[in-house]
């Protein structure tokens, strides 16, 4: 009897207990009994969780860098969740609840309007938890960042890279700048100042500074010197504060140029030389014999120690017409490209006179040259003619005792293509600079557009130098029919002229329409 009994009592605690309902004290509702003693309609009515939370909220946004003030300044896109983030730490007085979910709510995005929906909940009266939904409007007004504003005022700068060269043309600054362009060197620049012989960066940071000479270190053979000016001193803090400026100065020898090693590089080169013709400029100044073959590696550290300069450059090439070509066996190794198989150049005796003797004599000279790959009978040339170049007094001293030849080729030239004048389908990006106060004269402006459009009549010639550079495709401009087919009977381009490919124009291509290319046009990243 006793074991039916506990048998029992077991039983009667696994069943759920049952409350009887109650009436709420406000409306007088049937509800289940609560801590309130009243129903959730009354008791939302009495009680407002989202009292001291703030339901509009300004938020600040720099629209030069699309950053919004955290603070610190912070990159967010649209309905992100680093945005949600950077949302929820300007509500005031969220700490007070639990939040329980958060999201975005559209808008239009020229609203200046961001709406987030919170979900909270709180403990209100005899420990009654309520849950609640409403809506905070955040209204996106526009500050200038700290960054944007050194942009736009002169002397915020804390350090400067001055980039100089000791030449007499800017085509190595051309090319250093699509370098620049090309691997976003220049994101931390406040300012870019274009002076007479070179440009001036301005950075924030002194870091910044110190990481852009290591780019250039990297591309050219450079010399770098860093001093720095105290502006102001704080003695009770201790603090300093410092102007740094680094001074990078780029080698005096440029492609295609002719130079005389001094004899002191010559244990460094294996007695090759001394006349040279500069073939590449990178890191390295690399250099090739035109007589031989027998090619040379500067690198920048050497080149400074015992620094030469061009005996002769590219205002002191002559035209020449290639009459016979006869191809020869090159002593020395030829040069390599890269790790690749095949040579970069190849002897041969040429036959050549100059353009400027056509009707007037008949002299014919007889050289040996590095070209033999791409020179035939019939070509055009370019080269030093070697009888009309003056040699300094060290230089000549040591090219007295070798037999120099007359002419010395240096690459091939296209004349009639050059003749033609058609627009190229393809153009370059540039860096928003700011131009030196002294106003340049017209005939430097002139020399200036003469020299950049050499360089760019290089990146068409020269495949090697064009993968370096980024090309961006430009639409041509109609052309009439019979004036292109006039102008192809008059000068018939060369065969072998090496033509700018689709394929090398994959940034900022665009295969439209030309009446959709203004509604679709790739827009170039800003500088």
């Amino acid at each position: 009897m006793k074991r039916s009994i506990e048998t029992i009592n077991d039983t009667i605690d696994m069943q759920p207990q049952r409350f009887a309902n109650i009436l709420c004290c406000m409306c007088g509702t049937s509800i289940q009994p609560n801590p309130s003693n009243m129903c959730v309609s009354c008791l939302r009515g009495q009680v407002d969780i989202t009292e001291g939370i703030c339901k509009q909220v300004i938020m600040h946004y720099c629209k030069e860098c699309n950053r919004y003030l955290r603070p610190p300044w912070m990159h967010c896109e649209l309905e992100s969740r680093e945005l949600l983030s950077v949302c929820l730490k300007k509500i005031k007085g969220l700490n007070k609840v639990k939040l329980v979910d958060a999201s975005f709510i559209w808008t239009e995005p020229h609203s200046r309007r961001i709406k987030v929906k919170l979900t909270i909940q709180k403990e209100v009266l005899n420990g009654a938890i309520l849950q609640q939904t409403f809506v905070v409007e955040f209204l996106v007004q526009t500050l200038q960042c700290d960054d944007c504003k050194k942009l736009w005022t002169p002397h915020t700068w804390v350090a400067s890279c001055q980039v100089r060269q000791k030449v007499d043309h800017k085509r190595t600054f051309f090319f250093l700048e699509q370098l620049i362009l090309k691997h976003n060197a220049h994101e931390k620049t406040l300012n870019v100042k274009e002076e007479t012989d070179g440009i001036d960066f301005y950075f924030a940071n002194r870091s910044h500074a110190m990481k852009f000479v290591d780019f250039l270190q990297g591309i050219v053979p450079v010399r770098v010197k860093d001093s720095k000016q105290l502006i102001s001193q704080d003695d009770r803090s201790n603090t300093y504060n410092y102007k740094y400026s680094f001074s990078v100065e780029i080698a005096m020898v440029c492609k295609d140029d002719l130079v005389v090693l001094p004899s002191k590089l010559a244990p460094h080169t294996g007695n090759a030389g001394p006349l040279m013709l500069v073939h590449k400029i990178s890191n390295i100044v690399m250099a090739v014999d035109p007589m031989t073959l027998r090619a040379v590696e500067i690198p920048a550290g050497l080149f400074w120690k015992h620094p030469f300069k061009a005996a002769a450059t590219r205002k002191h090439l002559t035209e020449y017409t290639i009459l016979n070509v006869d191809p020869v066996e090159a002593v020395h190794q030829p040069i390599k490209q890269g790790a690749a198989t095949r040579t970069l150049y190849q002897l041969a005796d040429v036959e050549c006179a100059r353009v400027s003797d056509f009707g007037r004599n008949d002299i014919v000279f007889r050289v040996r040259t590095h070209l033999g790959h791409l020179l035939k009978p019939g070509d055009s040339a370019m080269g030093y003619d070697m009888t009309t170049i003056n040699f300094l007094e060290d230089d000549d001293a040591s090219i007295r005792r070798l037999q120099v030849p007359e002419v010395i080729l240096v690459k091939k030239h296209y004349p009639n293509r050059r003749k033609q004048n058609k627009k190229r389908n393809w153009k370059l990006q540039h860096l928003q600079k700011e131009e030196s106060d002294m106003l340049p004269r017209e005939r430097d402006v002139q020399k200036t557009e003469k020299e950049y459009e050499e360089f760019l009549q290089d990146l068409e010639e020269d495949p090697e130098l064009r993968s370096n550079v980024n090309l961006f495709k430009e639409a041509a401009a109609p052309v009439r029919r019979d004036v292109e087919e006039m102008e192809d009977a008059e000068y018939e381009p060369e065969e072998d002229f090496p033509e700018v490919g689709v394929e090398e124009l994959l940034d900022g291509l665009t295969l439209n329409d030309p009446d959709e290319e203004d509604e679709q046009e790739v827009q170039l990243p800003s500088t």
